[in-house]
């Protein structure tokens, strides 16, 4: 009798490793911000972050996977809608020789 997954037998869920927790330079690094900016918004509970250690002065280590779920609510937010974007800044000046002409 053969304990492979197959028709017969169901497959056995695999346990997955936990997703690891990145510091502070490595979520910047992701979300293209400075480490000061990252600190801050984790500070003010704007973006998912947990605290590591004890007393005021904490370190904040991220989710690379919650990151990106909170980021793409931000892109696509009602305050943010995909339809309505600025053109390349190129575009903007291109525009605004032309009007001044």
């Amino acid at each position: 009798m053969s304990t492979q997954p197959g028709p017969a037998n169901p497959a056995i869920p695999l346990l997955t490793a936990p997703e690891p927790y990145v510091d502070v330079k490595r979520a910047a690094s992701y979300l293209s911000v400075a480490v000061k900016t990252l600190n801050e918004w984790a500070r003010l509970e704007k973006i998912p972050a947990y605290p590591w250690g004890d007393g005021s002065r904490k370190t904040w280590r991220f989710k690379l996977s919650e990151l990106d779920e909170w980021m793409q609510r931000r892109i696509n937010s009602v305050r943010r809608p995909n339809s309505v974007r600025r053109p390349p800044l190129s575009e903007r000046t291109v525009r605004r020789e032309k009007e001044a002409h």
